[in-house]
């Protein structure tokens, strides 16, 4: 079910009968499928274009490298505003596939069951992309409230990527 469909992408919402929730934002971004590949790569740009509203920190005695990598689990402090500690969150990498566009990640923390991300994207030219992150969201009873902080948040970091490539 297509819910918003605007200028700066749409959302999809889907429900299961499992209790989680789906979520697909996708958006245009003025890039090529290279430099939006490389940038992925990079632990900094997650830290980019999730602030200011999230903040990630890496738990003591386990760092994050500059560049991600497929199986690790990354074990990170989650700050809502940089402020308010919102409790652990691990990611794990279990897709990274350059010829297909495609990352992976199966997530879970305090707040969420499962938070599993799937980003995807194709050349619609050679300086355009078509961008999409797809989520399914599974927090128990929380998770409409969670689904609607992924509709913001991940709308929120669309712009910033929008920021990255215009710089």
């Amino acid at each position: 079910m297509c819910l918003v469909d605007s200028k700066f992408g749409y959302l999809e919402r889907e429900t299961s009968p499992r209790g989680k929730m789906r979520a697909k934002i996708s958006t245009v971004i003025k890039t090529s499928e290279n430099q939006m590949w490389e940038e992925l790569q990079k632990t900094s740009s997650l830290m980019y274009v999730a602030s200011p509203i999230l903040k990630f920190k890496p738990e003591q005695g386990h760092p994050v490298p500059e560049k991600w990598g497929r199986g690790t689990e990354y074990k990170l402090k989650v700050f809502l505003f940089g402020i308010l500690p919102l409790g652990s969150h691990i990611i794990k990498l279990v897709e990274l596939n350059k010829e297909k566009n495609l990352i992976v990640s199966h997530e879970h923390g305090n707040l969420t069951k499962a938070w599993n991300h799937r980003i995807k994207f194709n050349a619609i030219d050679d300086e355009t992309i078509e961008y999409s992150d797809e989520i399914e969201i599974h927090a128990g009873i929380g998770t409409l409230f969670v689904w609607l902080f992924a509709h913001i948040f991940y709308r929120h970091r669309q712009i910033k990527w929008k920021k990255l490539f215009q710089s």
